[in-house]
C-alpha cells in the first residue's frame, strides 16, 4: 500500500486545514485500511486517532482519499509544523486477513500568520492598487485636457503685435 498526505486550506493560527490521506492499493490483493492516527503539536495530547470512515477496502489498483479536519491552535507559532500519520491496514489472501506493518508518512504544514494579518495584508495591497489606478486615471485626464487645449495642426497661429521699431531704436541707443 502507498500512503501519502496533503492538505487543503490556508494554515493560520486559529484556523482549520483538511489533512488529506491518500491511500493507493499498489498490490494484487484486496486490502483493508482500518484507521489512521496523526501526531503533531496541533493536538493537545500530541496525537489524534481517526475512526470515522474506516475501515474501507480498496481493491488492487484502487485509490481512496480520506479528509480529516484539523484545528490549528490559536497559540500555534508561525513556521513549519510536522504532521506524522500512521495508517493501520490488513491484506487478504486465500487464508484470510493478515495485519500488515503500519504505513507511516508525514507532511509539513507552514503556519504563516493569523487570518487578521492575512486580511490586513490584502487590504494594504488593495489600497496600493487603488491608489496606483487613481493616479493613472488622473494622469490620463490631465493629458486629455491638455491635448484639447493645443491648437490643431495647420490652424493659423494668433497674430502677435509687431514691435514698435521707434521704441526699439530708442532703447538700443540709450
Amino acid at each position: 500500500m502507498k500512503y501519502d498526505l496533503g492538505y487543503s486550506g490556508i494554515p493560520f493560527a486559529g484556523g482549520v486545514v483538511s489533512i488529506i490521506s491518500n491511500f493507493t492499493n499498489t498490490g494484487l490483493l484486496t486490502i483493508r485500511v482500518t484507521g489512521v492516527s496523526f501526531a503533531s503539536d496541533f493536538s493537545s495530547n500530541g496525537t489524534r486517532q481517526v475512526t470515522s470512515g474506516f475501515p474501507f477496502n480498496p481493491t488492487a489498483g484502487m485509490n481512496k482519499e480520506a479528509d480529516t479536519p484539523v484545528l490549528i491552535p490559536t497559540e500555534a507559532f508561525i513556521g513549519n509544523h510536522n504532521v506524522t500519520s500512521i495508517a493501520t491496514w490488513q491484506y487478504s489472501d486465500s487464508s484470510g486477513w493478515h495485519t500488515a506493518a503500519p504505513a507511516v508518512t508525514s507532511i509539513t504544514v507552514n503556519v504563516s500568520q493569523t487570518i487578521g494579518s492575512l486580511l490586513s495584508g490584502f487590504v494594504t495591497t488593495l489600497l496600493i492598487g487603488l491608489g496606483v489606478a487613481a493616479a493613472v486615471v488622473v494622469l490620463a485626464a490631465f493629458l486629455v485636457v491638455r491635448q484639447r487645449k493645443k491648437p490643431k495642426p495647420g490652424a493659423p497661429l494668433p497674430a502677435s503685435p509687431q514691435p514698435n521699431l521707434k521704441t526699439l531704436s530708442t532703447h538700443r541707443h540709450s
